[in-house]
Formats: C-alpha cells, sequence, structure tokens
C-alpha cells in the first residue's frame, strides 16, 4: 500500500512551467472521508502519476499557503461579506500547486467547480458516501481535528510559533465549502448545516458535467476496478500470474492520524526550539509520548 509523499509545488512562479508540467487528467471530487485515500491508491496503481491526497501536504507550508489563497478566492463571499474579494483562481494558479499531478483527490474536492472550470479536459470521478455515516466520518475526523482541544492549541499558539499556515488554511477551506462565516466551528457540526453543504457539492458537480458525454463517472466504493478503469481507459491490474488484483482498501481514518500525530510532534518541537532554543533538546525527548498518551 503505497504511502502519499510530501508534494513538492509544480513551480514557485506561479505557472507550472517547469520540467515536471503534466495535464491535469482526473478530478477525483468525492468529499473527504469518501474513501480518497483508496482511490489515491488505486488511481497511483493504475499509473497515474503524483495523484494528489490531502496527506502529501502534511508539513509542506507552501501548499497550504496556495490553498489558504485559493480558499479566499473561491469563497469570497462567504468569508470575507464585506470585502471585494479576489477573483476566481486561474488555471495558472491551480498549477502552481498541481501543475505536476495527472490527478487529485481529498481536499481538492472542496474546490470542485472551481476546478472543472480550470481544468475543462480533466474526468471527473464522484464518490457518495451514505449521508450519515459520512457526517460521523466527517464531523469526529476532521471537523473535531480542527476545532476540539487540541486543534484551537495548535491553531491558536503552536502554528503562529513556527510560521505554519496549515490549521487556518483548513478551517478556512471547510467554512467556505460549507457556505458558514462562523470560524469556531460549531456551525460545521450542525447536521443540517452540512446535509445542506453535500447536497449542493454532488448537484454542482453532476449539473457541470451533465453537458459531456463521459465527462463523469459516479463511483461507489466497492465497485471494484471494472467500472473505473472502463471510465479512464485502462486496463484491469493484474499480477504476474494474471490474477486480478484485489482492489484498494486503505484504512484512511488510520493513516491520518498517524500523519496528524507526526506532524503535531514535529510543530511541537520547532516551538519549543522556537520560544527557547535549550528546550529543544528535553522537548525532542518527551513530545512523542506525551502524544500517544493524549490521543
Amino acid at each position: 500500500m503505497p504511502s502519499p509523499k510530501p508534494h513538492t509545488a509544480a513551480s514557485t512562479d506561479g505557472g507550472g512551467s517547469n520540467d515536471n508540467k503534466r495535464e491535469m487528467r482526473v478530478l477525483c471530487l468525492g468529499l473527504m472521508r469518501t474513501g480518497t485515500y483508496s482511490i489515491y491508491t488505486a488511481l497511483t496503481a493504475l499509473g497515474f502519476v503524483n495523484v494528489y491526497h490531502g496527506l502529501n501536504s502534511l508539513g509542506v507550508n507552501d501548499d497550504w499557503a496556495i490553498l489558504s489563497a485559493a480558499a479566499d478566492a473561491t469563497f469570497a463571499s462567504t468569508l470575507h461579506p464585506n470585502e471585494p474579494g479576489p477573483k476566481e483562481f486561474s488555471r495558472q494558479e491551480w498549477d502552481a500547486l498541481w501543475g505536476s499531478c495527472d490527478a487529485v483527490t481529498d481536499v481538492a474536492s472542496v474546490f470542485g467547480p472551481a476546478l472543472i472550470r480550470a481544468y475543462p479536459n480533466a474526468k471527473v470521478l464522484l464518490v457518495e458516501r451514505d449521508f450519515d455515516k459520512w457526517y460521523k466520518s466527517f464531523t469526529e475526523g476532521v471537523v473535531d481535528s480542527l476545532w476540539g482541544r487540541m486543534g484551537d492549541f495548535f491553531v491558536g499558539t503552536v502554528e503562529p510559533l513556527i510560521g505554519s499556515v496549515a490549521g487556518p488554511a483548513s478551517r478556512k477551506m471547510l467554512l467556505g465549502w460549507a457556505g458558514v462565516s462562523s470560524g469556531d466551528g460549531a456551525e460545521l457540526r450542525r447536521k443540517e448545516v452540512l446535509r445542506a453543504a453535500w447536497e449542493r457539492h454532488h448537484r454542482e458537480i453532476r449539473e457541470m458535467c451533465a453537458g459531456s458525454e463521459g465527462k463523469l463517472l459516479d463511483y461507489k466504493m466497492g465497485d471494484g476496478w471494472e467500472p473505473l478503469c472502463q471510465f479512464l481507459g485502462c486496463e484491469v491490474p493484474r499480477d504476474e500470474e494474471g490474477n486480478v488484483l484485489p482492489f484498494p482498501h486503505a484504512n484512511e481514518a488510520a493513516a491520518l492520524r498517524r500523519k496528524i500525530i507526526e506532524q503535531q510532534v514535529g510543530m511541537l518541537k520547532r516551538a519549543a526550539v522556537a520560544v527557547a532554543p535549550w528546550a529543544g533538546v528535553a522537548v525532542a525527548g518527551a513530545a512523542s509520548g506525551w502524544w500517544w498518551w493524549t490521543f
């Protein structure tokens, strides 16, 4: 099972014009906690290069700076209702982040309509999970990690000390996607708020793809390789003996939990050095054990 590698932005000038430039082939716009890690793994097995998952971005502050700016531009009317918002991100601006990727998934989903406009030739893969199951997984695994006790501590105290923008950017992305202007996270735990955003998300993507035959695949986890490979024009992957490989079933929640713990331990060490360099050695030895105990 491949583990997402840290992502390197396609370009430093916003143009995506370096030697790693690729054409976006697939926009996987199923929301976070809909099997995005399994989709990432499946596309990688099919030969897609640099498939982007949210786990790629943990610890890569440049990615989060771009995502933060993208949220400001995409959701300006929600996040900054009394200010003139920036124009929607251009293809060139998106390429600064994803210009080296064949496909994107997970965190990219909140920008679904904007990405369809930016990459009109890309196919769209949409995974829709049962709402009640998704709601429980999303609030417990994503919302609580950003607005819970530890989330507030890291976003409000630790990240400013080390110059990280990941937490604030993540919050902006979710608030903007849900159409919520309140920043305390309470609205994102309300079932009716998330249901409205969930329904709007799927409706808008289907409407935008409706006029283009072969543009959209409504995929259900458990359907296996056949519909996905037919949609993408790929051969079903097989082992050396010709047997069909099992479709990936990755534990996204466990993978995210491990990555978050690793990232937050690293943040604590960096914050300790920033506040008191002599304390860094002590924190380095204690942080990991403290976090495993806390979680």
